[in-house]
């Protein structure tokens, strides 16, 4: 394979001489694409109303052989949620420099191939332009803010996550402590793979259903003291155009918002109830009723993740409550696997438990609807007052058997005994099977593989 590489103005294009398209500065972090994907919005496209001069800039210009094109074309754009833009905002769009991604370098018949078509449609015959070109793709629609139709994100998952991710190893996953306690030192990100491999790490126990009150869970406030309290903040994240926000006081009063749960478009955040995807109530029940009230309110102001809170119909969201998975799923179904995805991300970011229920209906649904579901990596929990992190993530070394473990002749391979009590809950631990010289991982849980509870209300080693 040769490289040529060529400079215009600020953007560095490189192209492939053998491939039918090459994407400038294709992007290495798979699991930046995934979690962008994670929470991308879904929405119908708008086709009317379309003329290449509403877009006035430089790109898209052919050359001989080689064309300049933005990776997500000015139609596509348009579909997507570019109608509800300025003309200013369109004008900026079609001449984005800032990252090279929005453009990039294709073989001139390619272009004329792709048209105006979405991955859906065509994309690069050559997998390492495939994968760049999907990353880049999702890249420019999550920075300026616009949709995907459920065919287009289907098939960018599909492809992406077959094609272009690095599977989770077990030794990746750390699994939470009992309850979360506040330190001085910051974690780690965890970074994860399976959704059914990280449900297997959540703590499985009978909810503490007394006590809960929305009062102990101070919400609606500007956390991280830029202005915009968090329902503010969310409203702006979650707008396909750019809302109209009072600049007194940073309340949003217009935008465009596409209510994932059923897929309704709104312009008046009347309409919109901020959602917490793990309720409050739910999270007390699953551990919050141990936090400090520094904690709950970091919790109920999270902004941190985009998985904590979203933008959705009042309605739908009141409907939903404080129910869990095994009571409530969203009513657009192309939408359930990624629900779930956020529900365990949530659960496992903030050290909280399921119920045999709910544990019992994700995995159910994991093993048949949603096979193939990955999770992104989730971050560091936010600092909350007094300069404290609260940390979910332990060290590695932390998750061993509370029988005396026997290593390897290498020494490094911690071995448990399968079936026998343990401690912490979540931990993970290995044992080489007869006639196999690599080791099976196992977890500690309170239930069986197939979420049934162990009599005693102990944790044994099973296979994870």
């Amino acid at each position: 394979m040769k490289w040529r590489l060529s400079v215009h103005g600020v953007i560095v294009v490189l192209a492939i001489s053998v491939s039918s398209v090459a994407v400038a500065q294709p992007r290495s972090n798979d699991s930046a694409t995934l979690s962008q994907l994670t929470t991308m919005k879904v929405a119908n496209e708008r086709t009317a109303g379309f003329r290449q001069s509403l877009f006035t800039g430089t790109a898209n210009r052919s050359i001989p052989v080689m064309s300049v094109a933005n990776v997500v074309t000015v139609r596509e754009a348009w579909e997507s949620g570019a109608w509800a833009w300025s003309s200013a905002k369109r004008r900026s769009f079609v001449n984005d420099q800032a990252e090279v991604s929005i453009l990039a370098l294709v073989l001139a018949h390619s272009s004329q191939q792709r048209g105006d078509k979405d991955p859906a449609g065509w994309m690069p015959s050559a997998k390492e332009s495939t994968c760049a070109y999907l990353s880049n793709w999702v890249s420019v629609k999550t920075k300026w803010g616009l949709a995907m139709d459920q065919r287009e994100l289907t098939a960018v998952k599909s492809v992406f996550m077959r094609q272009c991710t690095t599977p989770a190893t077990s030794s990746s996953i750390y699994s939470p402590p009992a309850s979360i306690n506040t330190t001085t030192t910051t974690a780690k990100s965890v970074v994860v793979g399976s959704a059914l491999a990280l449900l297997q790490t959540i703590r499985v126990e009978n909810e503490h259903q007394v006590g809960y009150d929305r009062a102990l869970f101070e919400h609606w406030r500007d956390v991280d003291g830029d202005g915009c309290d968090s329902r503010d903040q969310v409203l702006k994240r979650d707008s396909i155009s750019l809302p109209q926000v009072d600049p007194v006081n940073c309340n949003v009063v217009a935008g465009d918002w596409v209510s994932p749960y059923d897929g309704a478009r709104w312009s008046n955040p009347s309409d919109i109830d901020i959602d917490h995807v793990v309720a409050l109530k739910e999270a007390w029940d699953s551990g919050a009723w141990a936090w400090s009230a520094a904690q709950r309110k970091a919790y109920a102001n999270d902004t941190s993740d985009s998985r904590t809170l979203l933008a959705v119909t009042d309605s739908v969201n009141q409907s939903k409550s404080d129910k869990d998975p095994s009571n409530w799923l969203p009513p657009l179904q192309s939408y359930t696997c990624t629900y779930l995805g956020n529900w365990i991300a949530v659960k496992v970011r903030w050290g909280l438990s399921m119920d045999s229920s709910e544990y019992g209906r994700i995995k159910n649904l994991l093993q048949s609807t949603c096979v193939s579901l990955n999770i992104a990596p989730i971050p560091n929990l936010p600092t909350i007052s007094g300069g404290t992190t609260v940390v979910t993530n332990p060290p590695s070394s932390a998750t061993n058997s509370t029988t005396t473990a026997n290593t390897t002749s290498s020494g490094t391979t911690s071995q448990i005994n399968p079936g026998s009590y343990c401690s912490p809950e979540g931990a993970l631990g290995y044992y080489t099977l007869s006639g196999s010289t690599t080791p099976t991982t196992y977890v500690c849980s309170k239930t069986d593989a197939s979420g049934v509870p162990y009599s005693g209300g102990r944790a044994r080693w099973r296979r994870a």
